[in-house]
């Protein structure tokens, strides 16, 4: 074969005449030039000789699903009778950033193969995937590890899975040991540095895991840079070791501060990042997302193992970034992906400087069918209930009703919202107009904390029936004060997690809550207590209220509800009847099963136009704190 260098400097033809590879269109090229003794090549043909020419065919031999599209417009070109699902891939004969150049056939009595040309994104399988059959000796791990635990099968399996990828998710439910799976398959893959990124809250329990097989661990803390074989990062620090870019601009001067570049975690070179609790990356506008998917996908970490109970905490588009991060193709073109799954709709809006601003509306959902089956290779998620002998999980929303005085003060609340928004009005020249909906989103802001509070009285009652049987208790909030008020009520009984403790303050919350028989109650904060953590020595969740995101509250949920758990668990939900709570509950159930859809479970229902107009303001209620992020 001819060597790059001594190719780069020729023209096509002259490529042409000596091409002695198995290429079919090159041949058939060759062919015809040796024929006539002359070819005019169009630029796409003379592209292809030299992109082509040192290359040989890939044999894949295998059978790829496809697209209803991709069908129909085979079904057009090969006038056939039927649309194909599937076309067989004998041979890649040529790639380019977003089509396949294939040889094989489109039906199963074919004769002949031919070449087709075919969009990377109507290909639902991968067809470069293969099934690897790894041979693991977890008994050698169930030695090293100081409690011998003997891996489940699906845990064996999971080991498996990604030791086979380069990128993927690990996407088991919430307690099945996707930490300890990504603990040994790092071990087994034979890496040498591995980044772990992951919440602040859940970095102790990391290294606690990780400590089970080896002590070379290192948890980063503020500023200071000291890896090792397993560095432990929280997402919150990424910043202080990876900066996006170097200041550009005019020329610096003398009085200019200094912008310091950081680049420690690109430079260290890590063979492995296995990020936990992925879908914190869903926003890829966020300084972590922005940080983790330029140091996957531009500094040159080849293996990215996503673990997250939660691919999709909301709509298809959450799963886009994540798909992105660990290279999968199907996130190749975000515009194909906004508008085949996620119902993309592109509008301009005319600015005040008389400049158009292009904007995207990607919060629906379409086609979910084809993007559970097109990311099927790349994720892997169990349910406990499939895998495990678990114990019963049962989710009781419990309706109460406001009384007379509350619903006065509920009023209240809303009618000094209007006066104010009246006046300011008035004051700036614009008309006023009052309606239902409207209210119903404000409530969102002015009286979700209201009924937060209002539930307290209720979720005490519940609590205390439980420690009278003898049981602990978790209780889960969304905000401070309520949290407070309840630390307040059961005083030396409860411990508490949320965001102002720190690290050390929340480990020894959840350690206490699980060794201590005098520590009866847990009440942590849904994001800062929901994920990473074992409670399961209590089998009662109450939420004193909960979080418009499904995943969040699944996650919390999954506290006592995971491996390690013998009993039922019992969730109970606090709603009231009337108020906006009860109405988002019933939203949040369409958009689990948005969610499973895509996971590869049932299909969803519509929802209505006004249900989605809410939807998409507390949307909007999220964005500053999502780009914080």
């Amino acid at each position: 074969m001819i060597k790059l260098d001594d190719i780069k400097d020729k023209s096509a033809l002259e490529l042409l005449k000596s091409y002695k590879g198995k290429n079919p269109y090159i041949l058939l090229m060759q062919k015809e030039f040796n024929k006539n003794g002359k070819l005019r090549l169009t630029e796409t043909q003379s592209k292809y000789i030299i992109d082509n020419f040192n290359k040989e065919p890939i044999k894949i031999n295998r059978i790829i699903e496809i697209s209803e599209f991709l069908g129909e417009e085979l079904k057009r070109k090969e006038n056939l009778s039927f649309t194909p699902k599937r076309i067989l891939i004998q041979y890649i004969l040529a790639e380019t950033e977003k089509s396949l150049h294939i040889y094989g056939k489109v039906k199963q009595n074919q004769e002949k193969s031919k070449m087709y040309w075919v969009p990377k994104t109507q290909l639902i399988d991968d067809p470069y995937l293969e099934p690897i059959n790894i041979d693991v000796d977890f008994q050698k791990y169930i030695d090293l590890d100081t409690l011998h635990r003997n891996p489940y099968n699906h845990q064996k399996e999971g080991i498996k899975f990604l030791l086979s990828r380069n990128g993927c998710i690990l996407a088991d439910d919430m307690g099945l040991g996707k930490s300890y799976q990504a603990i040994i398959a790092a071990l087994e893959s034979g890496v040498e540095k591995i980044l772990i990124v992951c919440p602040s809250s859940v970095k102790i329990n990391w290294e606690r895991e990780i400590n089970m097989f080896t002590d070379h661990t290192s948890i980063i803390s503020g500023s200071k840079w000291k890896p090792n074989k397993f560095t432990i990062i929280n997402y919150d620090i990424l910043k202080n070791f990876h900066s996006l870019n170097k200041r550009r601009g005019k020329k610096e001067k003398p009085t200019d501060p200094v912008i310091e570049f950081k680049q420690e975690i690109a430079n260290h070179k890590f063979d492995l990042c296995i990020i936990d609790e992925a879908h914190y990356l869903k926003n890829p506008k966020s300084i972590r997302g922005k940080i983790m998917s330029d140091l996957c996908i531009n500094h040159g970490i080849n293996k990215v193992w996503l673990l997250t109970g939660t691919p999709i905490a909301n709509r298809p588009m959450d799963y886009f970034n994540l798909l992105k991060i660990i290279k999968a193709p199907i996130a190749d073109n975000w515009v194909f992906f906004a508008k085949r799954y996620c119902a993309g709709k592109k509008f301009f809006k005319q600015l005040q400087n008389g400049q158009r601003k292009q904007i995207w509306l990607t919060d629906g959902a379409s086609n979910l069918d084809e993007l559970s089956n097109k990311t099927k290779n790349i994720i892997l998620r169990r349910k406990k209930e499939d895998v495990l002998d678990m114990p019963e999980k049962t989710i009781i929303p419990v309706l109460q009703e406001l009384s007379k005085k509350a619903w006065e003060q509920y009023d209240k609340l809303w009618d000094e919202y209007i006066d104010k928004k009246r006046e300011e009005a008035e004051k700036n020249g614009i008309e006023f107009t009052d309606g239902t909906l409207q209210r119903d989103l404000i409530e969102l802001i002015l009286l979700r904390q209201f009924i937060a509070m209002e539930a307290i009285p209720y979720t005490i009652e519940l609590a205390e029936n439980a420690i009278e049987q003898n049981q602990k208790v978790i209780i889960f909030t969304n905000f401070t004060d309520e949290l407070l008020e309840l630390q307040e009520h059961f005083g030396n009984e409860c411990v508490v997690h949320y965001g102002a403790l720190s690290t050390k303050e929340k480990q020894n919350a959840v350690d206490n809550f699980m060794t201590n028989p005098k520590i009866k109650v847990f009440i942590g904060n849904i994001k800062s207590a929901g994920v990473g953590i074992n409670l399961t020595v209590s089998n009662i969740v109450i939420f004193n209220s909960f979080d418009w995101v499904p995943g969040n509250n699944e996650q919390a949920e999954d506290r006592a509800y995971r491996i390690g758990q013998n009993n039922n668990v019992t969730v109970y939900y606090q709603l009231f009847k009337d108020t906006i709570s009860l109405r988002m509950w019933n939203i949040l159930q369409n958009k689990k099963e948005i969610i499973s859809t895509i996971m590869g479970d049932t299909p969803i229902k519509e929802i209505s136009e006004e249900e989605r107009m809410i939807l998409n303001y507390i949307e909007q209620l999220k964005k500053d704190e999502n780009e914080k992020g």
